[in-house]
Protein backbone atom coordinates (compact mmCIF):
# COMPACT_ATOMS: atom_id res chain seq x y z
CA UNK A 1 0.00 0.00 0.00
CA UNK A 2 1.54 3.07 -0.79
CA UNK A 3 1.68 6.26 1.43
CA UNK A 4 -0.98 7.80 -0.47
CA UNK A 5 -3.51 5.34 0.29
CA UNK A 6 -2.96 4.92 4.08
CA UNK A 7 -2.49 8.29 4.97
CA UNK A 8 -6.62 9.67 4.59
CA UNK A 9 -7.64 13.39 5.03
CA UNK A 10 -9.30 14.20 7.76
CA UNK A 11 -12.81 16.05 8.03
CA UNK A 12 -11.59 19.10 8.55
CA UNK A 13 -9.47 19.29 6.00
CA UNK A 14 -12.12 18.32 3.37
CA UNK A 15 -14.29 21.64 5.09
CA UNK A 16 -10.94 23.76 4.66
CA UNK A 17 -10.98 22.37 1.12
CA UNK A 18 -7.26 21.39 1.31
CA UNK A 19 -6.31 18.69 -1.42
CA UNK A 20 -3.45 16.52 -1.21
CA UNK A 21 -1.36 16.33 -4.07
CA UNK A 22 1.47 14.28 -3.19
CA UNK A 23 2.90 12.48 -0.33
CA UNK A 24 5.90 10.19 -0.49
CA UNK A 25 9.27 9.59 1.60
CA UNK A 26 10.20 13.11 -0.02
CA UNK A 27 7.24 15.06 1.70
CA UNK A 28 4.24 16.27 1.24
CA UNK A 29 2.43 18.60 -0.86
CA UNK A 30 -0.99 20.16 0.20
CA UNK A 31 -2.85 22.83 -2.02
CA UNK A 32 -6.30 25.09 -1.15
CA UNK A 33 -7.59 27.79 -3.07
CA UNK A 34 -8.83 30.06 -0.15
CA UNK A 35 -12.49 31.19 -0.13
CA UNK A 36 -14.08 34.64 1.16
CA UNK A 37 -15.33 32.36 4.46
CA UNK A 38 -11.52 31.94 4.85
CA UNK A 39 -10.59 36.13 5.51
CA UNK A 40 -9.96 37.89 8.20
CA UNK A 41 -11.86 40.85 9.15
CA UNK A 42 -9.06 43.08 7.19
CA UNK A 43 -10.13 40.70 4.15
CA UNK A 44 -6.84 38.78 3.70
CA UNK A 45 -6.74 34.86 4.56
CA UNK A 46 -6.63 34.47 7.86
CA UNK A 47 -3.77 33.00 10.38
CA UNK A 48 -5.79 30.06 11.40
CA UNK A 49 -6.65 28.74 7.81
CA UNK A 50 -2.88 29.02 7.02
CA UNK A 51 -1.72 27.18 10.23
CA UNK A 52 -4.04 24.57 9.88
CA UNK A 53 -2.66 24.31 6.10
CA UNK A 54 0.74 23.84 7.48
CA UNK A 55 -0.64 21.45 10.48
CA UNK A 56 -1.82 19.13 7.77
CA UNK A 57 0.96 19.36 5.73
CA UNK A 58 3.50 18.48 8.26
CA UNK A 59 1.64 15.69 9.74
CA UNK A 60 1.04 13.36 6.16
CA UNK A 61 5.18 14.40 5.40
CA UNK A 62 5.71 12.86 9.49
CA UNK A 63 3.47 9.94 9.13
CA UNK A 64 4.75 9.10 5.38
CA UNK A 65 8.03 8.42 7.80
CA UNK A 66 6.29 6.33 10.53
CA UNK A 67 5.23 2.82 10.09
CA UNK A 68 1.77 2.62 9.49
CA UNK A 69 -0.59 2.45 12.30
CA UNK A 70 1.78 4.27 14.58
CA UNK A 71 -0.11 8.33 15.61
CA UNK A 72 2.57 10.97 15.57
CA UNK A 73 0.60 13.66 17.08
CA UNK A 74 1.78 17.24 16.69
CA UNK A 75 3.14 18.56 19.95
CA UNK A 76 4.36 21.86 18.80
CA UNK A 77 4.23 23.92 15.90
CA UNK A 78 6.09 26.97 15.43
CA UNK A 79 4.26 29.40 12.35
CA UNK A 80 6.10 32.98 10.73
CA UNK A 81 3.85 34.61 8.64
CA UNK A 82 5.57 36.52 5.81
CA UNK A 83 3.21 38.46 3.86
CA UNK A 84 -0.59 38.11 3.56
CA UNK A 85 -2.64 35.62 1.53
CA UNK A 86 -5.26 36.78 -0.56
CA UNK A 87 -7.84 34.40 -2.19
CA UNK A 88 -8.33 34.00 -6.22
CA UNK A 89 -4.72 31.76 -6.22
CA UNK A 90 -4.26 28.76 -4.99
CA UNK A 91 -2.00 28.36 -2.47
CA UNK A 92 0.59 25.30 -2.31
CA UNK A 93 2.29 24.07 1.21
CA UNK A 94 5.49 21.56 0.64
CA UNK A 95 6.44 19.91 3.78
CA UNK A 96 8.98 17.50 5.03
CA UNK A 97 9.73 15.09 7.64
CA UNK A 98 12.94 16.30 9.37
CA UNK A 99 13.65 13.61 10.90
CA UNK A 100 11.52 10.51 12.67
CA UNK A 101 13.18 8.88 15.27
CA UNK A 102 11.59 6.49 17.71
CA UNK A 103 9.94 8.73 20.02
CA UNK A 104 10.01 12.16 18.13
CA UNK A 105 10.07 13.64 14.78
CA UNK A 106 10.28 17.01 13.51
CA UNK A 107 8.81 18.82 10.44
CA UNK A 108 8.96 21.71 8.44
CA UNK A 109 6.77 23.30 5.94
CA UNK A 110 6.08 26.82 3.64
CA UNK A 111 3.20 27.80 1.73
CA UNK A 112 3.61 29.85 -1.42
CA UNK A 113 1.28 31.70 -3.24
CA UNK A 114 2.54 31.66 -6.94
CA UNK A 115 6.23 32.91 -6.33
CA UNK A 116 5.58 34.58 -3.15
CA UNK A 117 6.38 32.62 0.53
CA UNK A 118 3.44 33.46 2.56
CA UNK A 119 4.13 31.46 6.21
CA UNK A 120 6.37 28.42 7.16
CA UNK A 121 6.50 26.37 10.28
CA UNK A 122 8.23 24.35 12.13
CA UNK A 123 6.67 21.24 13.78
CA UNK A 124 7.70 18.34 16.73
CA UNK A 125 5.57 15.21 16.84
CA UNK A 126 5.30 12.53 19.75
CA UNK A 127 5.58 9.12 17.75
CA UNK A 128 3.04 6.95 19.87
CA UNK A 129 4.17 2.92 19.27
CA UNK A 130 1.33 0.34 19.66
CA UNK A 131 2.76 -0.88 22.99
Amino acid sequence: MSDAERIEPGPLSALLGFRLVRVDEDGALVEADPAPEHLNGGGIVHGGYLSALLDTTTGWAVHAQVPPGIAAPHVQISVQFVRAALIGTTLACRGRCVSAGRRIASAEAEITQGERLIARAVTSHAVLSRD
